[in-house]
């Protein structure tokens, strides 16, 4: 089963994410742009040959940088996936600042996050998962730089790392991340996989739906 992903949404390019020996002095630039945006460092972990970056929250200055995007990606999840519109703008902030991180795209994270928990925001599973990203910290804790992961923000932030992890795992094919983000990459749950992947599309579509009516209405 390939992963449809709606027209009106565009993925982002995985090229930016570059092996250490052929990235080096782009790594040390994007560094000193991110410290230049006031972002602090927390920690540079290397993991299968990729430099990662873990970024602190940003600080109460950054967040009222983009408040009408914001409240208006938060609409759009409220009205596409029926969550309380105040859940859905305090998610927003953390699901595009997540985003905009791993350079993944605002709907797929939202989509991804309304299969894992449905924004419960203390969604805990029986093999140990926690958090909105239903992030397992005995897996990814050291991953994400020692994330409080109870802490909801913090969880999506990881969950977002995870993912982009995957897609330049799978040479950014989005059915086999999305697969290996729920199963592990390399599990035989073919049938578990399949229906999280037709899960999010179909999160994707209402999403996408949801995008085209709020055009509409801009519009008039």
């Amino acid at each position: 089963m390939k992963f449809a992903v709606p027209t009106k949404i565009k993925l982002h390019s995985r090229e930016l994410r570059l092996p250490l020996r052929a990235g080096v002095l782009f790594g040390a630039s994007m560094l000193f742009a991110i410290t230049l945006a006031n972002f602090s460092i927390s920690d540079v972990l290397v993991h299968q040959g990729y430099e990662t970056v873990t970024l602190a929250k940003p600080t109460a200055e950054e967040r009222t940088m983009r408040p009408h995007q914001v409240a208006q990606f938060g609409g759009k999840v409220s009205d596409a996936f029926g969550i309380r519109r105040d859940v859905a703008v305090e998610f927003a902030d953390w699901i595009l600042e997540a985003s905009e991180r791993q350079s993944l795209q605002p709907e797929l994270l939202a989509s991804l996050v309304l299969t894992e928990s449905a924004f419960r925001k203390n969604a805990r599973s029986n093999v140990g998962a926690i958090g909105p990203a239903q992030v397992r910290p005995d897996y990814w804790g050291g991953f994400c730089g020692d994330s409080e992961l109870t802490d909801p923000e913090q969880n999506v932030y990881c969950g977002a790392q995870v993912l982009s992890h995957m897609l330049d795992r799978c040479s950014g094919d989005y059915t086999c991340a999305l697969s290996a983000y729920n199963v592990g990459l390399y599990a035989k749950r073919d049938r578990a996989a399949k229906r999280y992947v037709a899960k999010i599309g179909r999160h994707l579509t209402s999403l996408d739906m949801s995008l085209e009516t709020t055009s509409d209405k801009t519009s008039l």
